[in-house]
Order: C-alpha cells, then structure tokens, then sequence
C-alpha cells in the first residue's frame, strides 16, 4: 500500500520531502484532486520537490501516485493518522492506537527471519546463563524478559543499572550468551557489553533496527525491528511494540523447547508466591 509505503521511507526523505509526506499522510483525499503545483503549494515545497517526492517512492510521475492513492483508499484500507491533534476524540485517538498496534505488529512479523530467529533461540536454549543488556525504554523490555526467563527456571541476569549488569557481565563465559537490546544500536551501555562479550567469545544476540548500527559489528545473531520511529506520531511507541514482540517471540520458543522444565518450574514459583496471598 503506498501510504504504508510513505511511512516505511519516511526517514530517508529530504527535509524538504517530509513536508510533502506529511501533508499527503494526513489529507490523503484531497490530494487526489490536487495537481503536483497545488500540492507544492499546500506543502510549502517547490513544485519539483512534489514530482521529486514520487519519484523517490520509485513512481514515474505525480499522476502514478495520485493513482495508487486513490485505488488504496477506493480499497477501505487506508491507514488513519497517527499524529496527535489537539482536539483529537478518545474514539479518534483510539482508532490511531490501534493502527500503530496492528501495522507495528504486521512489520515485525515480516522482518522475522527463521534462520536468525532459530539460531537465537538455539543459542538461549543450550546457555547456561542468559545476560540481558538494555537501558531507557529497552531497559523495562529486558526486565520484562528477565522475569520471564527466571519464572521459567531460565538463570537470567539483569539489572537497571547498567554498571552493576556489566559487573555480572564479566562473570559470564562461552557457555553463556548475551541479549542486547538496542533500538537505535548505539546505545553505550549496551554496545560496551556488546563489545565485551565479542572479545571474550561469548555469543551475542541482538535487536535493534538497522544493520549498519555499531551493535551489529558486535553480534552473532541479529534480529531487526521496523525503523518506524517518528517522535510528532503515536507511532513514536511502535519501537517499544516492536522489540516487544521479538522478545515475546524468542520466550514463547525457547518455553516450547523446555516446556517439561519450565511446566515444572512455573509450578513451583506459582506455589511459592501463593503463600504470600490470604487465605
């Protein structure tokens, strides 16, 4: 769909280039009726930038994407706005979180590579300790994994404070493996782990949303994430949404693979942590 399409190439447009996607993104009907000069105008571009910015979708022409505009909103499926408006309703802001929620999902699950996906998962499984690296918005992912692993009678070590997961760090060996999660991949507290890891032989696994981001040079196994992140949208959530999901996707298969062990161990901590409930 060419609006899912405007919003996928959005950080690679010129300056000049967001100011057309934008106007188109938030007024798409009216831009079926608008010449590229009127478009131009409205955007408070020139008018080549207008024929620029079709050309840049990999179109020929204006008229080609007024075409493909028109046919996905002739189809129903044409994506509600997300960027957040003074007077937005509850019911408007409803419809625009729902959209991030399935459009950040259907994104994840095409960038899931099977060979990648199956040689983390193979890595979790056979480590004897599982060291999970992430600070800020990646930080509260990796404790959700943390507690989940541990639940599951899977030795994780996390900690918030970054200094204290590099001290469990240097503790870890071959037999171990590191999770580093990084949406941007330059995080530092991450990638010094990352590079530590790497030095020591200690496989690491990480997921971030780009190849050519430093973590990459530092990792085994990469599994990438939408770079959707645009900070005046509702979308400026879809980075936790998406790094989320992968998370999620590499507990639910490592708990296929252990699912006697971790049936067990569930079992235990659920009959542990009752005693603290009243009677």
């Amino acid at each position: 769909m060419i609006l899912e399409t405007i919003e996928e190439r959005y950080r690679l447009l010129s300056k000049q280039q967001k100011l057309v996607a934008d106007f188109i993104l938030k007024n798409p009907k009216s831009v079926i009726n608008l010449t590229s000069k009127e478009l131009a105008k409205k955007s408070g571009v020139s008018s080549a930038t207008a024929v620029r910015f079709a050309q840049q979708l990999g179109l020929e022409s204006f008229s080609e994407l007024k075409i493909k505009i028109a046919s996905q909103l002739s189809s129903g499926k044409a994506p509600v706005e997300t960027v957040i408006e003074k007077n937005d309703t509850t019911k408007i802001m409803s419809e625009k979180l729902e959209q991030v929620y399935a459009s950040t999902v259907q994104k994840s699950y095409a960038l899931v590579k099977d060979k990648y996906l199956d040689s983390a998962v193979n890595l979790l499984n056979k480590a004897n300790n599982i060291h999970i690296l992430g600070v800020g918005t990646s930080g509260l992912i990796a404790y959700d994994l943390y507690h989940k692993f541990n639940r599951y009678g899977i030795s994780t070590y996390y900690e918030t404070d970054a200094h204290m997961s590099l001290e469990f760090l240097t503790n870890a060996n071959e037999n171990d493996v590191v999770l580093a999660i990084s949406y941007s991949g330059k995080t530092k507290e991450v990638n010094v782990g990352a590079e530590y890891a790497k030095k020591h032989n200690i496989p690491v696994i990480s997921i971030t949303r780009d190849e050519e981001t430093p973590l990459i040079k530092y990792s085994n196994v990469c599994l990438l994430v939408p770079d959707n992140e645009r900070t005046v949208r509702v979308a400026a959530i879809a980075s936790k949404l998406s790094t989320m999901y992968v998370t999620d996707l590499l507990f639910i298969s490592v708990m296929q693979k252990r699912y006697g062990k971790m049936k067990e161990s569930a079992i235990r901590t659920n009959h542990l942590i009752s005693k603290l409930k009243d009677d």
